[in-house]
């Protein structure tokens, strides 16, 4: 299932989705604070949601949010060898269609260029290919 994280109520449709309960896992990869806050919200209790994105704020209502539904909130920076790997495999085992993450593509050539562009801040999830 695909949903549009810009949604009105995205917990409201993962609720929806998972017949009430929420998601078993949540992946914020944005540093948005409405995302981040739904990624919590739309995990059932028991669940676990994690932060991947740099920077960024939350505002989470500690007990209706994790404490009450015994809810697990991690932070990672990066995967280990094996995270990325499992991860690599799910994406792969699922077909799951990432070329819709990357919102900027350039070539090795022009890898000065597009870390001057991430230092802005401004930039969804990009990939540097090889040339």
């Amino acid at each position: 299932v695909v949903l549009d994280g810009a949604s009105k109520d995205i917990v409201k449709e993962i609720r929806d989705l998972t017949h009430g309960e929420g998601a078993h896992k949540t992946l914020d990869c944005s540093s948005a604070p409405d995302a981040r806050a739904a990624a919590v919200r739309a995990v059932r209790s028991w669940g676990t949601a994690c932060f991947v994105g740099e920077r960024g704020q939350v505002t989470l209502d500690v007990s209706p949010d994790l404490l009450r539904r015994q809810v697990t909130l991690v932070g990672s920076w990066t995967f280990s060898k094996q995270g990325q790997a499992e991860c690599a495999e799910f994406v792969a085992d699922r077909k799951i269609d990432v070329e819709k993450l990357f919102t900027h593509r350039w070539n090795l050539e022009q890898a000065e260029e597009a870390y001057k562009l991430f230092d802005t801040q401004t930039t969804g999830k990009a990939v540097i290919l090889p040339s």
